[in-house]
């Protein structure tokens, strides 16, 4: 993108209304609502992304792990209207990649997904808000935020973190001793490339036992010989959590009303989320690769491997060993209260941080509380917001519902506009 005249630093001119640091799913329908309902304009609103465009990571990593049509509906996505997706597929003729599924909505493909989402980003040239520079640190000066960035500093009258999950790729610690060149690679790593792992003679473990895992083993299994290696049996579950969690009254009745920041908001949570779990679909996919003879599903454990000559010499939890093999972890990332602009903007604003470093939200309007009580004009988005959006927090919808607190808290209805810094509750 060009940046736009005035857009080297906060030094004369006034501060933007929202920096939004991060360019993905939740940044970029984050800035759409700003955009169309919040009133904003171009010049008050900027997304700090790295990537040289929006929506890069999310569609490197569907790419990457094989995925073929979303997990979350059709009505979930980054635009302001529920059927705009619908629309969009009805009027290129597409409507055929509106997948069914059984006793569920209809699901994009992620080929739709993506047309879409740029179409709405093309609407409403929100590329023009998106600097390509990455945050590094936040710090607060008066009445305005400033959001370091390796060239300059940014202003910000209020800051979103829309940083998606964590910011490194977990790896077993069996994996952590193995030399730098051999054949193991994380499949959130920006140098896998699934069609050269494909290339691999010899056979090919997929460790892990949730969606990741069983698309990247289905599309690899197109391929090559592959073993997906689960620590435990596979579990179905045809969405992240049951639909009432998409529910505001459900929330405030069952997650809101816990202690903020407590250890029992962090256990509703991950009792309603269906993690490490594989949808029907996918499930389906694994079974008909496993008819072909391709694919192998296995119940174990790597406990050691040690770089050979044509692979990897592993040895397994049951005793039993493979060589000439290759290794790709499908493992998740580390947590995001994790990544490090997390821990240096609570350090920096003193902001208060819960049961395994969330932050601690006001959960009207999802802003961070200060230390002290008070709350802070830093917002966040995606996974950081789970211990007041709850299960599907992460997901599509999860963006659509901070945007909704951010523009119309409830006791605000129908203001139409995020709450000013001055009322002291931004």
């Amino acid at each position: 993108m060009t940046v736009g005249q005035g857009d080297t630093g906060s030094t004369g001119r006034q501060p933007y209304e929202y920096v939004i640091i991060g360019g993905g799913i939740h940044g970029t329908c984050l800035a759409n609502y700003l955009l169309a309902d919040g009133g904003y304009s171009h010049d008050q609103v900027r997304i700090v992304e790295p990537r040289d465009e929006l929506l890069a990571s999310f569609e490197r990593k569907a790419r990457q792990c094989g995925m073929e049509t979303l997990r979350s509906t059709f009505v979930q996505h980054i635009d302001t209207e529920p059927f705009s997706l619908e629309s969009f597929a009805e009027g290129a003729g597409r409507e055929a990649e509106l997948v069914a599924t059984d006793d569920y909505p209809s699901r994009p493909t992620l080929d739709l997904f993506l047309d879409h989402a740029r179409s709405v980003v093309d609407r409403a040239d929100i590329d023009d808000c998106h600097r390509q520079t990455r945050a590094v640190g936040i710090d607060e000066s008066g009445d305005s935020l400033h959001v370091e960035t390796p060239e300059t500093r940014l202003g910000a009258g209020r800051v979103i973190l829309a940083l998606g999950l964590g910011a490194e790729p977990t790896r077993p610690k069996w994996a952590t001793g193995v030399s730098e060149d051999a054949p193991v690679t994380h499949v959130w790593n920006d140098a896998f490339d699934p069609s050269a792992a494909a290339e691999f003679d010899g056979e090919t473990y997929v460790i892990g036992g949730g969606i990741t895992a069983g698309q990247l083993a289905c599309t690899l299994s197109e391929r090559t010989s592959v073993t997906l290696l689960s620590r435990h049996q596979l579990e179905t579950a045809l969405s992240e959590a049951d639909p009432y969690w998409l529910n505001w009254r459900h929330l405030e009745r069952e997650l809101h009303a816990l202690p903020p920041g407590s250890q029992a908001r962090h256990d509703r949570i991950r009792t309603a989320r269906n993690d490490a779990t594989i949808p029907p679909y996918v499930e389906r996919r694994l079974d008909e690769a496993r008819d072909c003879g391709p694919l192998d599903v296995r119940i174990g454990e790597i406990v050691c491997a040690h770089a050979i000559e044509n692979g990897l010499l592993l040895r397994f939890a049951d005793g039993t060993t493979d060589s000439n093999a290759q290794v790709i972890l499908a493992t998740g990332l580390d947590p995001v209260p994790e990544h490090p602009l997390v821990r240096t903007a609570a350090e920096s604003l003193s902001l208060q941080r819960g049961t395994n470093g969330f932050p601690v939200l006001d959960d009207r309007t999802l802003a961070w509380q200060r230390s002290d009580g008070g709350t802070s004009p830093v917002y966040v988005s995606g996974a950081l917001a789970e211990p007041s959006v709850g299960p599907f927090a992460r997901n599509v919808i999860g963006a659509r519902r901070v945007a909704e607190r951010l523009l119309d808290p409830p006791d605000h209805a129908g203001s139409g506009r995020a709450i000013p810094r001055s009322s002291g509750t931004s």
